[in-house]
């Protein structure tokens, strides 16, 4: 899996790469949208509308090892500085793409793996998404 985020008006950053061992893990992708439900008079059912403003999240993490552990702060530093940043961001798995237009990163968590320590590094992305192709 490879995963790219390219700010508006930025060069694109990689986020993920298995190919790089920048390991990757999709959390949550998903999805929802406006649906207006009225009541109806003596109905049976209820009359359902819809109503767009489809969004959602797409929330992932990756994890590497870096030279050193205080190269773990300045990564992270670099990462939450993307925070509010919106683009493009693109999944490729294999032979499939999935390109996230307008997107936003609503959130970046540095995160620890119980089982390493030192200079492995794992950090959660949350972007706000609205259309995917």
């Amino acid at each position: 899996m490879n995963l790219q985020f390219t700010p508006a008006g930025g060069s694109a950053a990689t986020l993920g790469s298995d190919a790089d061992k920048f390991a990757v893990t999709v959390e949550q992708l998903g999805g929802s949208c406006l649906a207006q439900v009225e009541s109806l008079a003596g109905g049976l059912n209820q009359a359902l509308f819809t109503r767009g403003n489809v969004g959602g999240e797409f929330v992932f993490r990756s994890s590497k090892t870096y030279a050193s552990y205080r190269a773990t702060f300045t990564q992270f530093l670099a990462e939450y500085g993307r925070l509010n940043q919106q683009g493009a961001l693109v999944l490729t798995e294999g032979d499939v793409t999935l390109t996230f237009s307008n997107v936003i990163l609503r959130a970046v968590e540095r995160i620890f793996d119980a089982q390493h320590s030192g200079a492995r590094m794992g950090i959660r992305y949350t972007f706000a998404i609205t259309t995917i192709t």
